[in-house]
């Protein structure tokens, strides 16, 4: 399974990566702290899941998700966003933007993710 991880912060980057890594998940995982380095990577490849931080300076986690799904219109990749606080606002935001973006309080929820898979 391929995960790509991104986040502007080194230490959710950290946090997350040894939480996908002992779950037992198998995962094979890319991060990325600059979400428009993300996007440009993941252009040419498809992966299992993307894992993206809500608020990011250059580009957050809903500009991300818009452009990677106007980009790749048959996107398959599961998508998580994680968040400090998973508001009904919020989860409305995603859902208009894609019904299949699930929304994760911070950190990664590593017992959801395999409940998603």
């Amino acid at each position: 399974m391929q995960v790509v991880l991104i986040d502007d912060n080194e230490i959710d980057i950290f946090v997350n990566q040894k939480l996908l890594e002992t779950s037992g998940l198998g995962a094979e995982i890319s991060t990325f702290s600059n979400p428009v380095s993300a996007l440009k990577d993941l252009q040419g490849r498809d992966v299992d899941v993307i894992i993206v931080d809500n608020q990011m300076p250059e580009l957050s986690g809903y500009d991300f998700l818009k452009k990677m799904l106007e980009a790749k219109n048959d996107l398959k990749s599961k998508m998580i966003v994680l968040t400090a606080t998973v508001r009904q606002d919020l989860q409305d935001k995603y859902k208009a933007l894609n019904p299949s973006i699930h929304l994760c309080e911070k950190p990664l929820d590593v017992g959801y993710l395999s409940a998603l898979l």
